[in-house]
């Protein structure tokens, strides 16, 4: 007897290549169960599909995490409001999400707000590294730190690190200016001393707050679109019209066709500047207090 946990995340050919044979050669032959969290249309979603058919060898079952019983309603109700609508039915109610097409699929007009200038305690930047161009996103948070407002935009080619600071010390006081920079610039180097781009930010003087390791992919983009809009229907992220860029990049920025995979191009720079920021203020994943584990045994 076999178990497969998170089988979304498992590549097929363990199981077609390796496991069914060996199962095939048991008598009588072998059983196996497959879990986990739906991840779009994958492989588990065939698989779950084989169980709802009319084959008599395969049967699917589906529980939401309030069926588990192991998650306390409070909780679920936080994820609501820290999730978007999709993410929360995948993660929360088991349902499979297909996430082709838009990237960041939350995002409309409603978003679109002119931003009326407000003393800030500080200009909070999300910033990608890329050469060409370099990107950087210019937010403020309102006062309770529920909201986040995209207020500028700098895109420069041909263009370096101590450009964009050059650039941002222009335009901004930088005794209040805080960096949410791809984490791999902790070890790449842009400038002709050998320094690293981070250590750049830093030696302008600018406070610097970025992830160990760069984040999942998935895990900015469900930020990005639980800030946009949540499963609660709450919008929490705005953009102001002179960020046309940004603006494009949310309604442009698609997954290559049949994928889940960005389609990298025109739009990924501003799009990953952003998202450094939302992902590392408004993380998606919560610490969950769990009641007491309930242990099974075979005596």
């Amino acid at each position: 007897f076999v178990v497969f946990d998170e089988t979304s995340d498992i590549d097929p050919e363990i199981y077609y290549e390796v496991v069914r044979p060996a199962l095939s050669a048991q008598k009588p032959p072998g059983s196996v169960l497959f879990c986990g969290t739906p991840k779009g249309f994958n492989w588990f979603k065939d698989l779950y599909d084989l169980g709802r058919s009319q084959d008599p060898d395969w049967a699917s079952f589906q529980y939401t995490t309030i069926e588990g019983g192991q998650v306390p309603q409070s909780e679920i109700d936080a994820a609501k409001r820290d999730l978007d609508e999709r993410t929360f039915q995948q993660e929360y109610e088991a349902k499979f999400q297909t996430y082709s097409g838009i990237i960041a699929y939350n995002f409309s007009e409603d978003n679109i707000v002119d931003w009326k200038p407000h003393p800030a305690k500080h200009i909070l930047i999300g910033m990608d590294f890329n050469v060409d161009p370099m990107s950087a996103i210019v937010m403020v948070q309102s006062a309770d730190k529920k909201t986040l407002h995209a207020v500028d935009e700098i895109t420069m080619y041909g263009s370096n690190t101590n450009e964009m600071c050059e650039e941002i010390k222009n335009r901004y006081n930088r005794s209040n200016v805080v960096c949410f920079p791809d984490p791999a610039g902790a070890q790449r180097k842009t400038s002709a001393n050998g320094r690293t781009d981070i250590s750049i930010l830093q030696n302008h003087n600018f406070k610097v707050l970025h992830r160990p390791r760069h984040p999942a992919v998935r895990d900015r983009i469900n930020a990005m679109n639980s800030m946009l809009k949540n499963a609660q229907g709450e919008r929490r992220f705005f953009v102001d019209p002179k960020c046309r860029n940004l603006i494009q990049a949310l309604q442009r920025y698609v997954y290559k066709q049949g994928t889940q995979i960005p389609d990298k191009g025109k739009w990924d720079h501003i799009f990953d500047a952003t998202t450094y920021a939302v992902e590392y203020l408004y993380p998606v994943t919560r610490k969950v207090e769990h009641e007491q584990t309930t242990t099974f045994g075979v005596y």
